[in-house]
């Protein structure tokens, strides 16, 4: 028995009294003036009692405080909280009423009934703050009503931005088509929709008038997805499990004033609306939103999470949900998993994937929740949402408490920078699941014990000997010659033909099979007719992706012919190593049947399907040739010398870094000593990856291409 005494409970404030099991607290906002303090008291309920509104809101900065009183006494919140109650609560009913007397019931008093986190949990009490967690999807699901506060509009110029974004949705999605047909001028010319617009007199007038027409609107649109609102994890939860949510902002009066007679005004648009705006130009719009550097995609994230089949059940499972908003800010690197409990497939048979824990580190975290994940499915989709920002340990790590990070290389650092969309191929290169999986090593993280490693079998496809350089989504538009010019990778399309297609060596190959697998692994494959849809966006048939993969072909082909009659040969990247104009498009390199094939393939067809295809499956990534002279496209930390391999348990093929040492892993120390075909192979995870030439529907088994089969030991 242990006899330490038990510490001393901490004193909290009344209206913090403790809650019972499944219960929240809602904050009862009393009418007032803008000037007025703000004034409420805090009831304890169960989620489906009484009705309320959710507040969702971002914190901001903690050093800037404000108070309100609860039933007598205060309590600091963030200014942003503070502004939110401000513009939520109800205006006072006029001195002829008698709406001030506390016993008229609520209604009469215009008491507005809210669940703000940061009121309405105790944050001090870590034991409550950890249990009210796992209750916030139920939380926000059984609000009647979620009100997104997006901020103060800053002065008259913010208010103008915000009006005029809210409008320009609502008439944009009477027809989107149209409104992005005439988006479509902004593609043509060089000018920065938020910069001044005088450089545009070479235009005729119908044209610039159009151009400043379009460049206002989109302006505010930009202006409006780069509200810090939309870059916080927690609204991912909030606004997908809402049964209704109403985004809100207002212009706050100067502070001189004081607000004293102030009217205040919100600003309102649905988020339905909104969703389905984002929705559009991802899937229609993408080279207008890279154009453009627009953020409406971080707001995409958010509605990809939760949609639905035509059945009713989840399209996006939990941990594609967690890749999908591993971008967005938040300020605990645990919540990035917390933050989503409330998906519906955050529950294996009946028990959440993990369990709140704020006691251990982040990489602690997300390594139990991988070895959960592969133990209950015997599947290695986890792995393959691995998206390192930078070149993994290849060296076996014990655990240290005191680094955050810390976790093997085949677990998703789900805190790391994402830039790259789930790599989901339309067949599978592997059996999906091999019970035979193992995890070598625990996860508690206690200090000085070995990380786990991943224990898996498969095969050998090649070895990576050439890696293109990373790609960029403003590499992909042809417009023109001064636009290429300011790429970081100008004619990226023929560095990377030379990159596959080399002239020295590999004439023998077929240029034609080799242009369409370099094509097909950009968008990660064609559409088949039985196919259902991608997860990454939308795919073309095979027909309509050889006509518009052929059309890109040539279009960029005619701006490098156009280059290299005007160029003197310093075609240098912003970067400043983009290189010189490529010797050869790729049109020009290959032989003339080819050409042929291109031009009557490129009849009638044009680039743009082509571009929306692969935009965001290519983005940050690389492409690369092996020794055999396969094409693939992978992890922008790809190098030479890396495997490619086939694993049982992972749809995907997966790239893994050989390594040479003498560690065989958490229970065993080998010396030295000869490698047999017996003993696996060494390795740290770098990333999914697709090679189409070594992906055929049925084949699971690599030994029908004759790869080597293999055990991989993954640290």
């Amino acid at each position: 028995m242990n006899d330490t005494p038990h510490p001393v409970s901490p004193c909290y404030p009344e209206y913090y009294r403790p809650l019972p099991p499944a219960s929240i607290r809602v904050f009862e906002l009393e009418a007032g003036k803008f000037s007025d303090p703000i004034v409420g008291r805090l009831v304890s309920q169960t989620i489906d009692g009484e009705p309320y509104e959710a507040v969702s809101y971002v914190w901001g900065d903690p050093q800037e405080r404000q108070d309100i009183a609860i039933g007598g006494a205060t309590l600091s919140v963030t200014k942003n909280l503070h502004g939110a109650l401000a513009a939520f609560r109800h205006r006072p009913l006029s001195r002829s009423s008698e709406g001030s007397d506390p016993s008229m019931g609520l209604a009469q008093r215009q008491v507005r009934r809210l669940w703000a986190d940061a009121i309405c949990i105790n944050q001090e009490d870590l034991v409550e703050r950890t249990s009210q967690i796992e209750l916030m999807g139920r939380i926000f699901a059984g609000a009647c009503r979620v009100l997104a506060w997006l901020g103060w509009e800053e002065g008259e110029v913010g208010r103008r931005h915000m009006q005029d974004a809210i409008r320009f949705i609502h008439l944009f999605m009477e027809d989107p088509e149209a409104g992005l047909n005439d988006a479509r001028i902004l593609l043509h010319h060089d000018q920065d929709v938020t910069g001044p617009l005088e450089h545009l007199t070479h235009l005729p007038e119908g044209d610039r008038n159009r151009f400043e027409e379009q460049a206002r609107k989109w302006e505010a649109i930009k202006v409006f997805f780069e509200i810090e609102y939309f870059h916080r994890t927690w609204i991912v939860q909030e606004l997908g499990l809402a049964r209704e949510a109403v985004m809100c902002t207002a212009l706050k009066p100067a502070e001189e004033t004081g607000g004293e007679d102030w009217t205040l005004e919100l600003d309102l648009v649905d988020w339905p609306l909104v969703g389905r705006f984002v929705r559009f130009l991802d899937y229609s719009g993408a080279s207008l939103v890279t154009h453009l550097s627009l953020l409406s995609w971080v707001a995409h994230h958010i509605l990809m999470v939760w949609e639905m089949k035509k059945d009713g059940t989840p399209e996006c499972d939990f941990l594609t949900g967690m890749h999908w908003t591993r971008i967005l800010g938040v300020t605990d690197a645990r919540d990035r998993v917390y933050s989503l409990l409330g998906h519906p497939l955050a529950v294996i048979n009946g028990d959440l994937v993990i369990k709140p824990d704020y006691t251990v580190t982040r990489g602690v975290i997300y390594t139990k929740l991988a070895a959960t994940l592969i133990r209950k499915t015997n599947n290695l989709y986890v792995v393959n949402l691995v998206d390192h920002e930078d070149d993994p340990c290849v060296e076996a790590k014990d655990w240290d408490p005191g680094d955050e990070s810390r976790m093997p290389s085949w677990v998703p650092d789900w805190h790391s920078i994402n830039r790259t969309t789930p790599l989901h191929c339309p067949v599978d290169a592997a059996e999906a699941e091999d019970a035979e999986i193992r995890i070598d090593g625990a996860t508690e993280g206690a200090k000085g014990t070995p990380l786990p490693h991943l224990l898996v079998r498969g095969w050998v496809v090649d070895e990576i000997s050439a890696v293109s350089r990373r790609m960029e989504t403003t590499d992909f538009p042809v417009t023109n010659l001064t636009r290429e010019r300011a790429k970081k990778n100008p004619f990226w399309l023929d560095r990377v033909w030379e990159l596959v297609f080399p002239t020295e060596g590999y004439t023998e190959r077929d240029a034609l099979s080799v242009l369409e697998t370099l094509s097909l692994a950009l968008p990660l494959g064609a559409k088949a007719e039985d196919q259902p849809e991608s997860k990454v966006g939308t795919m073309q048939t095979l027909e309509e992706h050889h006509q518009s993969f052929a059309a890109y072909v040539l279009e960029y082909h005619e701006l490098w012919r156009s280059a290299s009659e005007n160029s003197t040969g310093d075609f240098m990247g912003i970067d400043g190593d983009g290189g010189s104009l490529p010797a050869r498009s790729l049109y020009s390199s290959v032989p003339v049947e080819v050409q042929a094939e291109l031009r009557r393939r490129a009849a009638g067809a044009t680039s743009g399907k082509f571009i929306e295809c692969m935009t965001w499956p290519s983005m940050c990534r690389v492409v690369y040739r092996t020794v055999s002279g396969l094409v693939g496209m992978g992890s922008r930390i790809t190098q030479p010398g890396d495997l490619v391999c086939r694993v049982r348990g992972s749809p995907v093929l997966m790239t893994l870094r050989q390594i040479h040492h003498d560690y065989a892993g958490p229970g065993t120390r080998t010396g030295p000593g000869p490698k047999t075909d017996a003993a696996p192979i060494f390795c740290a995870h770098i990333g999914p990856t697709i090679v189409p030439a070594r992906i055929k529907r049925g084949v699971v088994d690599g030994s029908k291409f004759g790869e080597k089969a293999a055990h991989f030991r993954i640290v």
